[in-house]
């Protein structure tokens, strides 16, 4: 059983490093490429809730008599 549970963890730590390579050689290190995740998912939420928002005030226009 241990042996299995060595490789395993062996194969998570290798495709993590393989992972920081690949970031590396994007110029990200550490924490930057979750940083940069965050800061695009905030932009995508604030133009959603911009439509959202133009959306809302449309039906709003739509229903006055």
């Amino acid at each position: 059983m241990p042996d299995k549970e060595y490789k395993e963890g062996v194969a998570i730590y290798k495709a993590w490093l393989k992972q920081n390579k690949e970031f590396e050689a994007q110029g990200l290190h550490g924490t930057d490429y979750y940083i940069k995740r965050v800061e695009q998912l905030e932009a995508k939420v604030k133009r959603l809730e911009k439509k959202l928002k133009a959306n809302k005030v449309k039906q709003d226009i739509g229903w006055e008599e």
